[in-house]
This record gives C-alpha cells, structure tokens and sequence, in this order.
C-alpha cells in the first residue's frame, strides 16, 4: 500500500498556480520576502562567510543565484548557501510545530526555478506546495512529547525540525522540477530516506550552540533538490516512506503519528497561512515574553536604565541552560538567551544582525543589563500540551515582571508578535517591508544610501507582483542588490 505516500505525492505534482486561494498566493509572496531579507542580513556574519566560501570552494554550472554574490553557482550549492543562510539569525518564519520552513522551502524552489526557467507563478506556487508538504508532515509525526488527556507524561528520546525541513524541500522541488506523480513517488523515498539525523536532545542540552543548531537548513535544501534531480533522472526510492508500520514517522524516531493531521484538507486548508513571522531574530520561544516586554515598555515609557530587574517567565521549552545563559559568548548561543534578547529590545537594536554583531556583543551596557534578567517558569503554560491543537501550538503563554520606580509592572501574552491568528499580533505587508529593510541595511522605512534603497525598492516591488514578474527579472534584482549591500561578498 503506498496510498499516503503517493496521495501526497500527487498533490505535489498536480497542484496548479491558478488553484491558489488569493490568500495564499498573497502569503507566499510575503514568506519569499521575508525569507529573503533573513538570509542577506546573515551575509556578513561568520556562518554566511563560511556558507558562502564552502560554495565557492563546491563550484559547479552557474544556473542559480547564490545571495550576497554576483556570481552564480549550482542549484544544489545555491539552495545550501541560501538556504543556510536563512537560518543563520534565527529572524526567519516558524511554523506552530517549533520549525522553520522557509528556508529550505523558498531556496530550493527558487534554485531550481532558474535551472528550468520557471515563471514567477510556478515558484509561488512550488512555495506554497512546499510548506505545505514540510508542515502536514510535521503535524503528522506530532509533537516531541506524549501525551495523555492532555497532560505531558514523557519527551521522545529522538525527533525534531531536521526531517521537516527537508520534507518542505522534496515538496517545492519536486514541484518545481516538473515530475511526474511517479517520479514524484520516488522522489519522496529518496529524500526522506536521506533526511538528516534527529539531533533536538543533544540541541538541548548545550550551551554553547554549533553554527547549524539542530539541523542545516542548507542541508535540509540540497537534500530536497537533489532527490527531485536524481528522481526526473530516473532514479527510484522507497515508494511507500509514508505507509505502513515502518514508515517514516517510526524509523524517525516519532512513537506516534496521526493520519488524518496528513492528508485532512489537503488542497482546501493551506498551511503556510499558519506560519509566524518573528520581529526579532532570536528563539520563537523567547518572542512571547518579549512581546508582553515590549508592550510594557511602550506603554509606561520604560527606559532601559530605569530597569532594575526583569523576570522572564517561560514556556516549558524555554527553560533549558542555553536559554537561561545570561552572558552568551557567541552568536548562536546569543540567539536563545532571554538576557540578550531582553537587553538588545531595552536598549533598541534594530533587530536584524546588529544584535549579535561584536559592538552589541560587548556593549558594557548590554552585558550588564543581561545580569538583571532571570528566567522562571510561566504558571499558565506549565503543562504545555493544553495549548497544543491538532499538533500545533498556537498560543503559548510566556510573560514578564519589570521592576522599575518602585513598582513591578507585569504582563503576560498568549500570542506574540507576528502571529497570524489574532488581528493584534498578524504581521502587516508593511512590517515585512520593514524588517527586510533592517536586515540588508536600511532603517524600517528604506532610507539609507541610494544605491541600496532604490535596490530594495525594486526587489520588493518584483517578489510582490511575482505572479507577473519573470525568474530572470526576480534574478537581476538580487544581483543589483548585492552589489550594492555593504560589505556583501563579489
């Protein structure tokens, strides 16, 4: 039986641009750009060189864009570079199953789309197709814990984002390379057979963080692109990964799956509307107490030096060492610090690279701002399985306690910013627009040097109107955009 492997796989392949609701056509286009603006803001640091010298090093035909670059390269190492780079600040989108599917999502269809000469309509839709396949099969292997009449009884020795990320990759490639519902079939056993290891408990207990986190969304990318490349070539893979009782979930290390999170409303409910985006480029977990942060600040006109202590209070997952460190040593660790978060947002860091670049890292003003920032336990989302709906969280409380002119002013936020399930906390086009400017440069509003704001003016204006814009086009504004990005790599 190979019913959910090639139902799934026929979804994939068959889904056209003009089966889109407007709706999701629209989000697609604004994850492009945001997933964009994360991965250029992630050009200067030390893991975008890195990513960007191990491409050069790869070499290969120059049928893709590589971000940052004027030269192109392989679709496979430009959807690694680009894709890697996404994930690089921890800025891109979440998925309410704790995963980011943007980057490989996004990276993985746009490389291949240039290889073939797609039309923008293809790519939106390769994107939209993607996630969806990436956050069903989330939904499906369930949370990293059991349990029971809604209680938590116990965390999964294995797990975690890894697989998802990659399934999102076979899913907008194999749409986007033109396979066929068998070449598609195969294309599944192949890369979900080659998905990389779960690693989220051994993510868990460090500190001190590699630069790939828990999983490479560069790899997670490459991996996709060249399951569908060696599938439209012939190659097989196992045709039934999905069914039976070794099917993926099992061999991956999930004790339970569920069917119906697979394949209900496949076509009608699209996930992607259920991403998140993120206002500041640390942990999803960490944005809620930021957000009751924020609104506290705001609305007492708090300043950072009037702070005498903060008390987050977290959400279970946020309650590890590496989020409780206060002086973090390097960017990755800084990345899932409360302390650091809290200090970049009190002392207003444009929330883009600046916040892990070595001024704000050894600011004396933020390091000892970090000291008067504690982590505890929020009451409301201790047993964090009441909060999940239908394997997803969509709301999980996470608060703060300032102590400022005598008093504790205190608040607590079920939803963060960049939610989409509230009118309060759903990211506008123009917030978008304006952490994409933070990230290449600008300020929010565009204004920077010419050469750079008329660049993103046009980029923007081209991922926008991508239904009618072409590849090529889309291609020349991220080549004019590079060059004129301060210190981007030639």
């Amino acid at each position: 039986m190979t019913s959910l492997t090639q139902r799934l796989a026929d979804f994939t392949v068959n889904t056209r641009f003009d089966e889109l609701p407007p709706a999701v056509v629209a989000e697609s286009k604004r994850l492009f750009l945001d997933t964009l603006g994360c991965a250029l803001g992630a050009v200067g640091t030390e893991s975008g060189r890195i990513a960007l010298e191990y491409v050069a090093t790869l070499g290969g035909n120059p049928d893709a864009t590589v971000l940052g670059k004027t030269q192109r390269s392989s679709v496979t190492a430009a959807a690694y570079a680009n894709a890697r780079l996404a994930n690089v600040l921890d800025a891109d989108d979440t998925f309410p199953t704790s995963t980011h599917f943007g980057n490989a999502t996004v990276f993985s269809a746009l490389a291949l789309a240039e290889r073939y000469r797609r039309s923008g309509r293809d790519l939106l839709t390769a994107i939209a197709v993607g996630f969806d396949v990436g956050a069903r099969i989330g939904s499906w292997m369930g949370a990293p814990m059991q349990i029971d009449n809604g209680k938590v009884i116990g965390w999964n020795e294995l797990g975690g984002p890894a697989a998802t990320i990659t399934w999102a990759a076979i899913g907008a490639s194999t749409h986007i390379a033109g396979l066929d519902a068998n070449e598609a079939n195969h294309a599944f056993g192949i890369g979900g057979s080659n998905s990389p290891q779960p690693t989220l408990r051994k993510w868990a207990e460090s500190v001190e963080q590699p630069m790939y986190k828990y999983a490479d969304a560069g790899w997670c990318a490459e991996t996709g692109v060249s399951a569908a490349l060696l599938a439209r070539l012939g190659s097989t893979g196992f045709k039934d990964i999905l069914d039976g009782p070794n099917a993926f979930w099992k061999f991956y290390g999930s004790p339970t799956h569920d069917d119906d999170a697979l394949l209900a409303g496949l076509g009608t409910d699209w996930q992607i509307l259920n991403t998140t985006y993120k206002p500041w480029p640390c942990c999803r977990w960490i944005h809620h107490p930021l957000t009751a942060f924020t609104q506290l600040r705001a609305r007492h006109e708090l300043r950072a030096d009037e702070i005498e202590r903060v008390v987050v209070r977290a959400n279970p997952f946020a309650l590890t060492s590496i989020f409780r460190e206060q002086q973090p040593r390097d960017t990755l660790s800084a990345e899932f610090s409360h302390a650091h978060a809290v200090a970049a947002v009190a002392y207003d860091v444009p929330p883009g690279p600046r916040w892990y670049d070595g001024k704000t890292m050894s600011d004396e003003r933020i390091a000892a701002f970090r000291k008067r920032v504690e982590v505890m336990p929020e009451p409301s989302s201790a047993n964090i399985g009441e909060w999940m709906t239908g394997g997803q969280w969509r709301g999980v409380p996470g608060g703060v306690d300032i102590h400022a002119r005598g008093q504790v002013f205190s608040a607590t936020a079920d939803h963060s910013q960049g939610d989409p399930w509230t009118t309060a906390t759903r990211f506008s086009d123009e917030q978008i627009y304006g952490k994409f400017n933070t990230m290449i440069g600008l300020d929010p509003r565009g204004e920077g040097t010419p050469a750079l704001a008329k660049a993103a003016v046009d980029l923007i204006d081209v991922v926008m109107t991508l239904d009618e814009a072409s590849i090529e086009r889309l291609a020349e504004c991220l080549t004019t955009l590079a060059r004129a990005m301060p210190g981007s790599a030639s």
